[in-house]
Order: structure tokens, then C-alpha cells, then sequence
């Protein structure tokens, strides 16, 4: 018997175009290293007994529980093959899962809406920016509309582990809820909320921890409202899933005439699809078209409405959610994935059996690549996997082997830095997770040469101390600092290190660091309080995110115990 005897290929179609989705953009993310882009920071070990980690940090929970889930994963796994999963994973499951979504249209449509799920300005830009946690939420969006609009219902252990996916970071979870109440809201509002809670509730608990410091610089609006990319205008930029604050990060290809051209032919699908959904599934339509309208509204609010935006934020705590609103254009992806792709099968439909069938299927496969070429190849060769320099894993083992207690401090305090081991791409400084005690950085940011204050009160009174420069050493030690770690080689070195020059330095090897212990530090404790809370928290959230997966499994099983026996061959009685 041949081994290919009984395989549908027309099934393994689908994953096997995700699959090369996936590695035509993750190619260079195949070699050795980690991968360090803006706010994308991996380190080989992220310890996990800090207290920031867990939201017991002195800042706001903005990496809970992200960085909770990398560390658990890298005590198990190398941490550089955790992040290609979460990434490559992500993009992988994103675009089966859009193509599920059409699992009834003809396949040409299901292979265009999962080529333009992951091959759009959107997923370009997170990932350039490095927001890793967006991606993973956004691949979550279709498995999650999938079993809540599926005529059987939904099943709720998909629910709850799709809601958790989204439930990274604060922003994500966010949506995460908003998309489930648009498209399942008729399945029970108050049993989709409760679970978007539970998996939620690391960060919400940790937020409401320090609720006095929730609330940020209202200036930063009109630093991050939508931009406009080329020809095509702040709006068209929304429309098109681009639009981001920060237009370094925007594919080249977004700034020609011809995107322009594309982009107008891809909505002319959209709009054939939206007609053809309108007919014949208006629920699923109904759904996708409330979430893309609120992702859309809030994505121009900054631009349109900056006076409000900046209240909400300056004012309400849990409000710089809002702030970054291009980031809410994740709602409006399902929306233009699914209509595509039922414009593609629908204009299929029209040119069967004509001249017209077989360009119909190469342009439908084709414009959305087209459209943005540059997200090949790790976005045009902008996510390249680096290494750390040996001396900061030095520094690592020294710093854990000291006896000198105290947090460790950065310098120079900045919060991004751009090293020459990295290509001189910009990266969130990766100190502030790469050692094993807690450190400090600098929250605050420079958005096109403008600051925008952070909110942590302990970063703020090192700033203070520092910009002083007086008795330096010893009201850091005061204030809970015992390492300082100097960077030798990026700007403004040679200043961070003046008020040392007199303090004990320890030795490492290779170049690039200065390790340097302070005297009589006291090391920050934690409340007692604080930390019973978010124990019982984190428990809740990990027991059912638990159940949900034991549930999946079994059910799972269940199937493939069914499968053998539907596949059986009838016994045929002989006479």
C-alpha cells in the first residue's frame, strides 16, 4: 500500500501554505541567537523570583503576564527556541486559523484570507516594534470567533485558552474580551466576562495594586495618534491596518504609489465579500463588523478626538490603554481577513469555467503578497537573531555570586539603547531583564525628541538622585541600590560613570560593562499583603487555565478515538 493512500491532500493544502507563510517571513529567525527588536526583549534566562515578573514590581504591570509565561516556558525549554514559538507559532496558527474561518468557501478564499491575516502592515510593524504579545493575541482572534460563532456552540475550554492567549498584557486582554462579546455575545455575556477575568487577573489585580501610579503622561497622545504612510493619508493608513506612531518601523514598500494601486484592489475584494456575507452568514458579519468599528474608532481617536483621548488617560487610571490606538487595529483584521478571502471565493465563483478561472485563483493568491513585499525575509531583514556579548553573561555569574545585597541600576538611564552587538537596532534596554535581582531602569520615553514621563516612583527618585550628583553611592545604597552596571559603550557612558569613580569595582571579563557594589544597600522589600493577593491570583488564573487545557485534551482524544472507527471498512457477509 502506498503511504499517501487515504491522505485528503486537498486538506494538507491549507497548512502547508500557513507553513510557508510562515517561513517566507521567520527564514532568518532559523538561526542561533535572540531576536531583540524596540520592546521585543529575550534574554537566556529571565529569572523567576523577581518580584516585577509576578506584578509585584515598584511599576506598572505592562509585561505581566508576558513575562511570567517566557520565564516558566525558558525554565523548561532554551529561551531563544521559546521565543521563535511564540512567534513563529503565532503567525503559523494565525493564518490557519483565518482559513478555518472559511473552512466552507472554496479554497482559493481560505488561502487568501490566511496569506493577508499575516502578510499585512499590522503584523509587519508589531513585529518590527517588537510587541510580541500582539501577535500572539491576534493569532488567538480566529480560533476564538471559530468556536464561538460554530453552529454546535462554542466549546469553552477553547474559549478560555483563546481568551488566555489574548491575555498577555493588559492592551491584548482588553480586546481579547471586546472581540468575544462581539461575536459570542449571544452565548452568555456574563460567562464570557468571568472567564476573560480569571485569565485576566494577574495584571488586573497588579493594576489595581498601583492603581496610584495608573495613570499616564497625556502628552504622549499626540505623540502616538495614527500617522499617515505615503499616499495614502491618516485614514487610509487605519483602513489598511498601518498607520503606527512610530514611522521608522513602517515597511518601504508602504510609502510607493503602487501600494496605493494594490491596496485599492484589495478593498474592492473586501467589498465583494462584505456584500456576500451581508446574504448569506449576517451573524458572523454582524460580529466581526462591531469589534473591526471599535478597533477603527479607538485607532483614530488620538487624531480626531486628542482633548478626550487625554483626559482618559491622564485621568482614569488604566486609561494609556487607549494610548497607543493604532494598536487596536488588531479588531479590524478578522474583518478584512474573512471578507477577502469570501470576496476571493465569490469572484471564483463568477469566472468558473471562463478564461478568467485560472488568473482569478494566481491574483487572488498573489495581489496580498504584492501588496507588501518587504515583511519577507524577517520584515526586509530587520528582525536578524543577535547574541549577548560574553561579558554580560560574565557580569551575570559575578553578580550572582557577590555577597554584596541591593538591587542592581543601569547606567546610563535611558530607557532604549541601540548597541553595536545588535546591528545598532533599537532595543529596549535588555539589563533591565538579563540579570537575576531586580533591576531599575528608566521608564521614561523620547518619542521624536520629546519625553514622556514614566510612571514608576522608584525609577523617578534614582532619576532624582542622579541628575543631583551629589554623594551619589551612598543615597543609592539608601535607596535600595547595591550593583550598579555601567554599559562602556553606548552615548553618555563616560557621564553615567563619573559619580564612581571612587567606588569598588568588580571585575569582568570582556568589554562592553562596568559591574561596580555599593555599600550598606538595603534591598526593597515586598508587602506581605501584596504578595498573598497576587499568589491566590495567579492560582486562580494557572487552575483554570489548567482545567481548560485537561478539557481540550480529552476532548481532543475523543475525537481521535472516534476517527478509527467512522474510517472503519464495513464487514461485507458473504452469502
Amino acid at each position: 500500500m502506498r503511504w499517501w493512500r487515504g491522505v485528503d491532500l486537498r486538506a494538507a493544502v491549507v497548512p502547508a501554505w500557513c507553513a510557508l507563510l510562515t517561513l517566507a517571513i521567520a527564514a532568518p529567525w532559523l538561526r542561533a541567537g535572540h531576536i531583540l527588536s524596540y520592546d521585543m526583549v529575550w534574554v537566556p534566562e529571565l529569572d523567576l523570583d523577581r518580584p516585577e515578573v509576578w506584578g509585584l514590581g515598584s511599576g506598572l504591570p505592562r509585561a505581566v503576564p508576558s513575562d511570567a509565561v517566557a520565564a516558566l516556558l525558558g525554565a523548561a525549554l532554551p529561551a531563544a527556541l521559546v521565543q521563535r514559538l511564540f512567534l513563529m507559532g503565532s503567525l503559523f496558527l494565525l493564518a490557519l486559523g483565518m482559513a478555518r474561518l472559511l473552512r466552507h468557501r472554496h479554497l482559493v478564499g481560505q488561502l487568501a484570507a490566511a496569506t493577508f491575516a499575516v502578510w499585512n502592515p499590522y503584523v509587519a510593524e508589531r513585529l518590527v516594534l517588537g510587541q510580541w504579545p500582539v501577535i500572539v493575541a491576534l493569532a488567538a482572534f480566529p480560533w476564538l470567533i471559530g468556536t464561538l460563532v460554530s453552529r454546535d456552540g462554542p466549546r469553552w475550554s477553547v474559549v478560555t485558552i483563546a481568551l488566555a492567549a489574548t491575555a498577555l498584557s493588559p492592551v491584548t486582554g482588553v480586546m481579547g474580551l471586546v472581540l468575544a462579546l462581539a461575536v459570542g455575545r449571544r452565548n452568555g455575556v456574563v460567562r464570557i466576562v468571568g472567564l476573560a477575568a480569571l485569565v485576566n487577573a494577574p495584571w488586573i489585580v497588579s493594576g489595581l495594586l498601583h492603581a496610584s501610579i495608573a495613570r499616564t503622561d497625556p502628552a504622549a497622545v499626540r505623540l502616538f495618534d495614527v500617522q499617515g504612510e505615503g499616499s495614502f493619508g491618516r485614514l487610509g493608513s487605519a483602513l489598511t491596518l498601518g498607520g503606527i506612531w512610530n514611522t521608522e518601523v513602517v515597511p518601504t514598500s508602504r510609502t510607493l504609489l503602487l501600494a496605493v494601486l494594490i491596496g485599492l484592489v484589495l478593498a474592492a475584494v473586501m467589498v465583494v465579500g462584505l456584500v456576500t456575507m451581508w446574504r448569506d452568514d449576517r451573524a458572523l458579519l454582524g460580529g466581526l463588523a462591531a469589534a473591526g468599528a471599535i478597533g477603527i474608532v479607538v485607532a483614530l481617536s488620538g487624531w480626531l478626538a486628542p482633548g478626550t483621548v487625554a483626559r482618559i488617560v491622564g485621568d482614569v487610571p488604566g486609561g494609556g490603554i487607549v494610548r497607543d490606538g493604532t494598536r487596536w487595529l488588531a479588531l479590524l483584521v478578522p474583518l478584512e481577513a474573512v471578507a477577502l478571502g469570501v470576496g476571493a471565493h465569490t469572484a471564483l465563483g463568477r469566472a468558473r469555467h471562463t478564461s478568467w478561472e485560472v488568473p482569478t485563483i494566481v491574483l487572488a493568491l498573489l495581489v496580498p503578497l504584492a501588496a507588501l513585499p518587504d515583511i519577507a525575509w524577517g520584515v526586509g531583514g530587520r528582525l536578524e537573531p543577535t547574541t549577548y556579548p560574553a561579558a554580560w553573561s560574565d557580569a551575570r555569574r559575578v553578580i550572582d555570586k557577590t555577597s554584596t545585597p541591593g538591587d542592581v541600576l543601569v547606567l546610563p538611564f535611558t530607557a532604549y539603547r541601540a548597541p553595536a552587538w545588535n546591528d545598532r537596532t533599537p532595543v529596549l534596554d535588555p539589563a533591565g531583564r538579563f540579570f537575576g535581582r531586580t533591576t531599575v531602569t528608566n521608564d521614561e520615553l523620547d518619542v521624536s525628541g520629546r519625553p514622556i514621563a514614566g510612571e514608576d516612583p522608584r525609577a523617578r527618585r534614582i532619576g532624582r538622585i542622579l541628575a543631583d550628583g551629589r554623594d551619589v553611592p551612598r543615597r543609592l545604597a539608601r535607596a535600595g541600590i547595591g550593583i550598579v552596571v555601567i554599559e562602556t559603550d553606548v552615548p553618555g557612558a563616560e557621564a553615567a560613570a563619573k559619580p564612581f569613580a571612587d567606588s569598588r569595582t568588580i571585575p569582568v571579563g570582556g568589554t562592553g560593562l562596568r559591574v561596580v557594589a555599593l555599600d550598606g544597600a538595603r534591598p526593597a522589600t515586598i508587602d506581605s499583603r501584596d504578595r498573598t493577593i497576587m499568589t491566590v491570583t495567579w492560582s486562580l488564573a494557572g487552575l483554570t487555565i489548567l482545567l481548560a487545557l485537561i478539557g481540550l485534551l480529552r476532548s481532543l482524544a475523543g475525537r481521535l478515538d472516534r476517527k478509527p472507527a467512522e474510517h472503519r471498512p464495513r464487514q461485507v457477509t458473504q452469502p
